[in-house]
């Protein structure tokens, strides 16, 4: 009998990544809004994201791309042919939009 452990698959590959590091990451929703933050846990179906002393719980069906900008790398933003949705609408920890 094979007692490898299975590869762990993408998704919790990079959301421990960024929570392991603690680094700022960038969660774009689907309809827009972009939440910026610590990943403090994730889960199959929700991710914690910790702002200042605010903690939102997002649930992955509502994620359309997450932005991971590890420290010391320089500027990594995705090329404009490959950006997450935009709107001027930003949604801070507090649930306050601005525009």
């Amino acid at each position: 009998m094979d007692t490898k452990p299975s590869p762990q698959n993408i998704q919790d590959a990079f959301l421990n990544t960024a929570r392991r590091e603690k680094d700022t990451v960038t969660i774009y929703l689907m309809n827009g809004a972009k939440l910026s933050g610590r990943i403090k846990s994730f889960d199959k179906f929700s991710v914690l994201l910790e702002s200042g002393a605010q903690e939102q719980l997002i649930f992955k069906h509502a994620i359309s791309t997450i932005l991971h900008v590890r420290r010391g790398t320089g500027d990594m933003r995705p090329s404009p042919t490959h950006s997450p949705p935009h709107t001027d609408t930003t949604i801070d920890a507090h649930g306050s939009s601005e525009t």
